[in-house]
């Protein structure tokens, strides 16, 4: 990754700093996020809550990718969460540009994390989606009304064009036939 970020530093005319020696050290074992980087494997992105036909597609769109997954937090907002390591994580679980570290980073505070809450606290989010499935199960649970108006609206947006799309594909081998 570090040499990935150097080549694209030096094509876009920026000078890149010489790599920072760490000391080898370890979180204590009587640490709170001993043997724990949940925190830098993903990034959770807010996103508006779905309210119209398109926006409900996009969701259930964004859950057939993997390593996606939506939340909603108890106060309600939406979040698109990608699961992605730091670069910056270094083998022993630590921050290998702590001193420099973002201030998202900085502002965390490890009493927040799910990994410490108690079963009195209960779930850390209102709702979770893994995959379509679950979201669309919801969907069609909470949202009655507006699930029927959804699968109207994808019965209606499959039903146009689809014909001449499928003519270019053929039915034996999957290769484009002939216009």
């Amino acid at each position: 990754m570090a040499k990935k970020r150097d080549e694209a530093a030096k094509m876009n005319g920026v000078a890149t700093a010489p790599p920072v020696l760490l000391p080898i050290i370890t979180k204590a074992a009587d640490h709170p996020c001993h043997e724990c980087v949940k925190c830098c494997s993903y990034v959770a992105i807010e996103h508006d809550e779905p309210t119209t036909m398109k926006d409900y597609d996009h969701m259930v769109w964004y859950l057939y990718h993997e390593n996606i997954s939506l939340f909603v937090d108890w106060e309600s907002a939406w979040y698109i969460k990608f699961e992605s390591r730091c670069e910056n994580l270094t083998s022993a679980g630590m921050c290998g540009v702590y001193d420099h570290r973002p201030a998202i980073c900085k502002e965390f505070d490890w009493r927040e994390c799910e990994n410490h809450l108690t079963p009195e606290d209960g779930p850390a989010d209102k709702y979770v989606f893994n995959t379509a499935d679950e979201f669309l199960a919801w969907f069609q649970e909470k949202r009655p009304k507006t699930y029927k108006r959804y699968l109207r609206f994808k019965k209606k947006r499959h039903a146009t064009g689809e014909e001449k799309e499928l003519q270019r594909v053929s039915q034996s081998d999957g290769a484009s036939a002939p216009a």
